[in-house]
Order: structure tokens, then C-alpha cells, then sequence
């Protein structure tokens, strides 16, 4: 996890930047923060993982009680901002390192792994997108599914909101 998530957050902009052709010897003073800042947040996160592990396996778990609009936008930022780092910009970041680091990309080829790398981003973009839709749904269904519980487990004539 350290390698894929970590180096691989601070990687994928590092690729990614470059491969979209914003990465260029005039702005890699910008770059190389920027990607060492996504770095040291993909490093936190990897942290807080580990606590949460370390919090699930002495039975101290966390759940969350209600299903808000709130907790749905907490979790698609935290679940698939993270998956657009990794994935979208690390499946084309991917394509366009290792395409240098096997040689075959060269100054004469870049023609082709450009538009190689960003047709496998937008591959994985639109795959991005469905897992989000995926999970919104679900978490949708989820809510439902509360409510009519929460609602049936009340004494007749009596209603969550009011409370009465």
C-alpha cells in the first residue's frame, strides 16, 4: 500500500502532468511541489488507514448511524478523489512512464504514447464515473432501506421527525 498508494499519488501527477503536456522543463518547479504535496496527503491518508485498522481490530468500530446527504459527499471525496489520483491519472501516468522506462518512447514517438496514455486516462475516467454513480446509488438504496427500518421500529402514531 505504501508504494501503490503513496509514491503512486505523488507518481501519477508526476506522469500525469507531463503526459497532458503540463509538465515541461519550464514548469517542473511547479510540478515537482505539487506532486511531493499530493505525496505527503496521500501519506496521511495512508496513516489514518492504519489506525483504522489498528481502532477495527480492538472492536473499536465506527459507524455511522444516519444516512445524510452530508455523509454521502464525505464519503465520494473521500473514496473517489482518491481514485482519480490513482487510478484516471495513474492508469495514464502509468502508460506514459513505462512507455519511456522500456524505451519506447522517445522523442520521436511521442506522437503515438500521448495519446496512448490519455486514451487509457479517459478509459479509466469513464470508469471512474460509473464506480461514483455505482456508489451513489447504493448508498441511496442503503438510505432507503434505513428509513423503512427506522420507520417500522416506531410505536404507531409516531413519526422520527416530531418525535410525537
Amino acid at each position: 500500500k505504501l508504494v501503490l498508494e503513496v509514491f503512486g499519488g505523488a507518481g501519477a501527477i508526476w506522469g500525469f502532468s507531463e503526459a497532458v503536456g503540463l509538465r515541461t522543463h519550464f514548469t517542473v518547479w511547479f510540478w515537482r511541489p505539487t506532486a511531493l504535496i499530493i505525496g505527503a496527503i496521500f501519506f496521511a491518508r495512508w496513516i489514518l488507514q492504519i489506525i483504522d485498522f489498528i481502532n477495527e481490530s480492538k472492536g473499536q468500530i465506527k459507524v455511522n448511524s444516519r444516512f445524510t446527504n452530508v455523509q454521502l459527499v464525505k464519503d465520494v471525496l473521500r473514496v473517489f478523489s482518491a481514485k482519480l489520483v490513482l487510478e484516471v491519472f495513474g492508469g495514464a501516468g502509468a502508460i506514459w512512464g513505462f512507455s519511456e522506462a522500456v524505451t519506447l518512447r522517445n522523442p520521436h514517438t511521442v506522437w503515438f504514447w500521448r495519446p496512448t496514455a490519455l486514451v487509457v486516462g479517459a478509459i479509466f475516467f469513464a470508469r471512474w464515473m460509473l464506480q461514483m454513480k455505482d456508489f451513489i446509488d447504493a448508498f441511496e438504496k442503503d438510505a432507503a432501506f434505513q428509513q423503512t427500518q427506522t420507520s417500522a421500529s416506531l410505536p404507531e402514531g409516531l413519526s422520527e421527525r416530531s418525535g410525537t
